[in-house]
């Protein structure tokens, strides 16, 4: 399988989505609905990486139809192996990974759809004790499932109106479960038996993100008597404006002189008081008139200040009160019934039932819940099966057995408070109890917390302190290795040492973490999406650049380790994804310059980064092509060309403002399609859509040579390197040239371009058969001679010896398609290679491991047979779909007022293709012979003076043999072509005529109306319906299309056929239902009598009835529209796999040479014929000796069948005629006997 260097990525923002084994297995929900399993090698086992822990990894696709938000493991791992999932869907099923089926997966268990049934997503699941499992449901919803006997009971009372957001089962007590809500309540619940509700309180204001149990059931809590130092910033900010001292405000008259004077200017020292300005002196006390101000005393009086007892002092007195309590007689009961009827109790459970709970779920049972003990300056609680819970915005609780809150704190977070009602992105805050001791808290940033929480202080506050800060943004899941049930005993174990911690974030990375030792042990990077293409840099073998589809470029580096020159470190993985923006299909190193890599998108964009330091941005270039860009190459210097939609265009990097440069590719008067390229100092190779190879001049770009290999689209083109690392001569292997194809004959072409006396030409050199399903990417080996490597749809890479023309390697380790592979560049690892695919996974490998004896065909095959049902799966869901939304609601189900109608824009409304063309339909037969093909290329081949003289065109009298007319009644001989349809608008009426005639010979009624109103014949279908006594309200609606009195007329005579019809008491024909064709037509016609024939050409083709549309818009001589709906008919044609079909289009159009390539996809004989005679009128001989190539090869590998003298097989009535005399035969035996 090898060993794995990048993994699939969990699913974001999933807390439960993530789960770590006791012996280090990592399993998680990944991309495209899969399980991941990621399991470490064994040390003893030899591997390429030295970096440890290593992993192999297993992907288990689309397990679900949704994708996967909940994971577990059983709590009996290793033992048993199993693993609990929960999906979008409603789906929870149960996994054994010891059980594989015939494809190498793993088998599913259990299923219960209780969920499903319900219309809720898995918010949750989880193993309880054995058992039993518990799932809970977006809804509220919680399941107990029994898996031994596969019972499923729902408890949906519970919660009642309150949405589950977050569970957790407790490892100490069976069957206790925890609740987080997106309302902020927590509810605790016993599921044995009936189940009840243990307490439920509103433990956060917002929503609870996380819930997580103690993992010892008891535990001491040490509560300070001094308030925590640690504050949080609000506190901080309060008490700094307390401290602020009060500044006076100082109100100065503005008209006026304002002088700001010292402190000391009121000192006696200073200014001296003098008697003179005092103009009371010279009065008496008792006189009139103004008074001196004698100041007075004022007594006040104030309570005698008491000072305050310290906390020790006051715990002291309270004791001596409890003291003086006890030693006082015991009331009477009167006393003790009134004072239980003043008494406040804060727990719904009694004294007793504590009593007995404590009894049987711990050994302590005879103490109680909470002891408080004084020592020095704190005091000790003990507690039992304590609970923490994190909220959306940080805040962090420890609740007690019965709900009572223990401590908080409140950790930063991302959100600020104006932001909460308008925040766009989920949260992702998550907390773990990795030990008793030890609270881990996800922040809502990229910090890993811890606290403690046994210590709080007098105000029940923790204290946390940031552990690492390894992720760059987002990280939302924590695991761990340790066992979720511990012991006093456990705090001296030297296995604490080992347990590790495991955290996942929005930068695709999972950081295995060392509590103990407070260090990272390592950094494993994961890939949302496809790894398409893998490079090596050309002058520094540590790096290897790697393309993804999650919208980033990634360069692995890593080197050689010190202690075994053959294996490599697992090193780190950089990501750039600023300005990226988009599925990354393909990347290249610059070939001198350093750190210069230039990547391309699927959404036509190209950029340019600088490797030399992670996170820095991309520099993007002026767009040049349209379509997605799989082929990118540098040139001479700092030209770097890319192809994509068809054209190549080159790019100057040192000038970024520049637009880019289109290169045009003619061979023999067509342009190429261009669909990849390589540039080497001989020359630039491109590969075409159609299989065609050209080499072009590396300066002036002109056409040396071109030939044509396959027959469609090259994918991969790459040159043998001029020398390997292992010799210092140049190769003799240097003018190979490996091209890989999307064609279905999978087999990679090995061209040499030499020149042999005729110029420099491309000959076939090798032929490398045995993938299963086309190439994708091809790579020479760097360190030795004819080594070339093969990726492939097939799921295999492969290892060919060039030079004997023979695969000496197969690698099955990817469960989908591979699309990219490398090799090492080290030269002491010539036998190294990396490669990637549809598993969203990089795997490293040596392939001298896997020989090909020891690959088996038999996984592929049944890989092909899961596609089959996956497509019949995907048919019964659309059927399904179909059925639902054909279903009406009941009386009962709608309510008053108006109904608001349903519009489903991805409903298909079928029409049928037989009713309005079916003689033309007959004729055509597209899906059947060659023959309509054949007729219709007849005009062009007869002026071509390529056509042989000899060549015989046979009837299609074949193909109407063979075509069903178990709808329509026809007669054998038609009076005019199918052909005519794509000729002048009097041949389009000579074959109307046709139509119209057989309709009305084969009483087709309805469909001779709707040919009449296409044809514009309105006046003729009145006059025919009213000769049927046909008439009805849809047929007189169309009349006022010619004019108002005609209306009249027509309502007139629809007037008359109801007298008519009343007088013969026929008065079932009034209300009889005709159809006309279905809804589509009635739409068409009504279009068409408001004149808009472009409404209804769109019409029909929205519903794929191009040949009608077609028909129509030439009837209505618009040629323009009905070209354009015959490049649509082609289009869709090709997309729909119609060979034959699109090459009746193609000739439609008038273009030859597209017919012949697309004949010329095909294997059958007669079409490769056609194909090669299409080519030759189109004036590509080349083209046309491939397609004979390409023949006579078919023919040869085809093996000649015995001919047999086979009997006519006998008619049904013939047979109807043998049964007759066989029972008559055995009547008249019985009669004898």
């Amino acid at each position: 399988m090898g060993e794995s260097v990048l993994f699939p990525s969990p699913n974001w923002f999933q807390v439960s989505g993530f789960a770590v084994s006791k012996d280090g297995w990592l399993v998680y929900g990944g991309p495209i609905k899969s399980l991941c399993i990621l399991k470490p090698l064994d040390p003893g086992q030899d591997g390429i990486l030295q970096k440890k822990p290593s992993y192999q990894t297993q992907i288990n696709w689309k397990v679900h139809k949704e994708k996967i938000v909940s994971v577990d493991l059983s709590r009996q791992w290793p033992e048993k192996k199993l693993i609990l999932t929960g999906s979008a869907d409603g789906i929870v099923k149960q996994w054994n990974v010891d059980q594989l089926d015939n494809n190498g997966k793993i088998k599913s268990t259990h299923t219960h759809a209780v969920h499903k049934n319900e219309k809720e997503e898995v918010v949750s699941v989880a193993y309880s004790s054995e058992p039993f499992a518990v799932t809970v449901g977006s809804f509220g919803n919680v399941v107990k499932w029994d898996l031994n006997s596969n019972i499923a009971k729902n408890y949906n009372n519970f919660l009642k109106s309150f949405r589950p957001s977050c569970v957790a089962c407790s490892h100490h007590i069976p069957l206790n479960v925890a609740v987080g809500t997106k309302q902020g309540v927590i509810f605790v619940l016993d599921l044995n038996n009936q189940g009840k509700i243990i307490y439920k309180i509103r433990g956060q204001d917002d929503e609870i993100v996380n819930v997580s149990w103690c993992p010892q059931y008891k535990t001491i809590v040490r509560k300070s008597l001094n308030e925590s130092q640690r504050r949080s910033t609000a506190t901080e900010r309060l008490e700094k404006i307390r401290s602020e001292i009060d500044e006076p405000e100082v109100n100065l008259n503005n008209s006026a002189i304002a002088k700001t004077l010292p402190e000391d200017s009121f000192d006696e020292t200073v200014v001296q008081e003098d008697d003179m300005f005092d103009i009371y002196k010279d009065h008496e006390a008792d006189e009139f008139g103004h008074k001196k101000f004698e100041p007075e005393d004022i007594i006040v009086k104030v309570k005698e200040e008491k000072e305050n007892d310290d906390f020790l002092a006051e715990c002291l007195k309270l004791k001596e009160v409890i003291l003086k309590n006890k030693s006082e007689p015991e009331p009477t009961i009167a006393n003790l019934v009134e004072a239980l009827d003043k008494t406040h109790v804060d727990s719904d459970i009694s004294d007793s039932e504590e009593k007995e709970n404590d009894t049987r779920e711990s050994p302590e049972g005879d103490e109680k819940e909470t002891q408080a003990k004084q020592l020095g300056d704190s005091t000790i609680h003990t507690h039992r099966h304590l609970l923490a819970t994190i909220g959306k915005y940080g805040g962090v609780r420890i609740w007690s057995k019965t709900g009572k809150l223990v401590g908080s704190c409140a950790v930063p977070n991302s959100v600020n408070k104006s932001q909460r009602n308008k925040r766009p992105n989920p949260n992702s805050n998550s907390l773990l109890w990795y030990k008793p001791d030890v609270l881990l808290i996800a922040d809502g940033k990229s910090q890993l917390l811890e606290c403690n929480p046994l210590k709080i202080d007098c105000k029940n506050k923790l204290e946390w302190s940031v552990l690492h800060t390894f992720h760059k943004r987002g990280l939302y899941c924590i695991a761990t290795d340790a066992p979720r049930v511990q012991s006093m005993d456990q705090s001296s174990d030297q296995l604490q040492d080992e347990w590790k911690v495991w955290t996942v974030a929005q930068d695709r990375n999972m950081v295995c973490y060392s509590f103990e030792k407070k260090q990272k042990i390592a950094t494993y990077n994961t890939c949302g999406s496809f790894i398409y293409t893998l490079q090596s840099c050309p002058y520094d073998a540590k790096k290897i650049a790697v393309s993804v589809g999650d919208g980033a470029v990634r360069v692995w580096e890593s080197d050689i380790c010190d202690e075994d020159g053959l294996k490599l470190s697992l090193g780190n993985v950089m990501s750039f994804w600023q300005n990226v923006q988009g599925k990354v299909l393909t990347s290249t190193w610059h070939p001198t310059k350093e750190n210069l890599l230039a990547f391309a998108t699927a959404e036509s964009r190209i950029g340019i980064i600088d490797a030399s330091k992670s996170e820095r941005p991309a520099k993007n270039l002026l767009p040049g092509v349209n379509g997605a860009i799989y082929s990118l190459c540098w040139g001479d210097k700092f030209d770097l060309y890319a192809c994509g939609g068809g054209d190549m265009v080159l790019y100057h990097t040192d000038q970024p403002e520049q637009a880019p440069e289109p290169i045009n590719v003619e061979f023999e008067g067509k342009k190429l399609q261009i669909s990849s390229g390589v540039w080497y100092p001989m020359g630039l190779v491109c590969g075409s859509y159609y299989g065609a190879v050209a080499v072009l001049n590396p300066v002036t770009y002109e056409l040396v040579t071109a030939t044509f290999v396959f027959s469609k689209m090259i994918h991969n083109i790459t040159w043998h390197p001029q020398q390997t690392s292992n010799s210092s001569e140049e190769s003799p292997n240097k003018n190979l040239i490996a091209i890989s194809s999307l064609d279905k004959e999978c087999f990679i072409a090995v061209l040499e371009y030499a020149d042999k006396g005729d110029g420099p030409k491309l000959h076939p050199w090798k032929m490398l058969n045995g993938h299963l399903e086309p190439v994708c990417q091809v790579t020479w080996n760097p360190h030795k001679d004819g080594y070339l490597l093969s990726t492939s749809y097939d799921s295999t890479v492969r290892v060919w010896d060039v030079s004997d023309g023979i695969c000496i390697a197969i690698f099955d380790g990817h469960y989908k398609a591979s699309f990219s592979a490398c090799w090492s560049a080290f030269p002491q690892l010539s036998s190294t290679i990396m490669s990637g695919g549809a598993d969203c996974c990089l795997r490293i490998w040596n392939y001298e491991d896997y020989p090909p004896e020891a690959y088996s065909e038999v996984k592929h095959e049944t890989a092909l047979k899961e596609k089959k049902r996956e497509r019949k799966e995907r048919k019964e869901e659309k059927k399904s779909t179909e059925n639902a939304a054909e279903e009406k609601p009941t009386e009962t189900e709608l309510t008053e007022g108006q109904v608001a109608t349903n519009v489903d824009i991805n409903a298909k409304i079928k029409a049928p293709k037989r009713f309005l063309l079916p003689t033309i339909q007959r004729q055509m037969s597209p899906c059947t012979t060659i023959q309509s093909v054949r007729k219709l290329a007849e005009k062009y081949i007869l002026v071509s003076d390529n056509v042989q003289s000899n060549g015989k065109l046979e009837s299609p009298d074949q193909c109407e043999e063979k075509s069903d007319s178990n709808d329509v009644k026809e007669d054998k001989a038609e009076d005019v072509d199918f052909t005519k349809m794509f000729g002048s608008t009097n041949d389009i009426n000579d074959l109307l005529d046709m139509e119209m005639r057989k309709h009305i010979e084969n009483d087709r009624f309805e469909a001779s109306i709707m040919l009449s109103i296409f044809r514009g014949h309105i006046d003729s279908m009145i006059q025919f319906a009213t000769q049927r006594d046909a008439l009805c309200p849809f047929l007189v609606s169309l009349s006022p299309c010619v004019s108002f009195k005609y209306w009249k007329t027509v309502t007139q005579l629809y007037l008359a056929q109801i007298e008519r019809l009343v007088a013969k008491s026929e008065h079932k024909k009034l209300w009889e239902n005709k159809h006309y064709g279905g809804q589509i037509y009635r739409k068409v016609a009504l279009l068409l009598s408001i004149h808009d024939v472009k409404g209804a050409v769109t019409a029909l083709t929205d519903t794929k009835l191009y040949k009608e549309a077609y028909i129509l818009s030439k009837s209505r001589h618009m040629d323009s529209i009905a070209e354009e709906t015959l490049k649509m008919w082609t289009a869709d044609c090709a997309y729909s796999g119609y060979i034959n079909m699109t090459a009746i289009c193609y000739l439609g159009l008038g273009d030859v040479y597209n017919a012949a390539v697309t004949l010329a996809k095909s294997n059958d004989q007669e079409c490769l014929s056609l194909a090669s005679e299409l080519a030759k009128v189109a004036g590509q001989p080349t083209f046309a000796n491939h397609i004979e190539d390409k023949r006579s090869q078919i023919q040869s590998e085809t093996p000649e069948k015995e001919t047999e003298d086979l009997k006519p097989l006998p008619s049904k009535l013939d047979l109807l005629m043998k049964n007759i005399e066989i029972t008559s035969e055995n009547v008249t035996e019985t009669n004898e006997e």
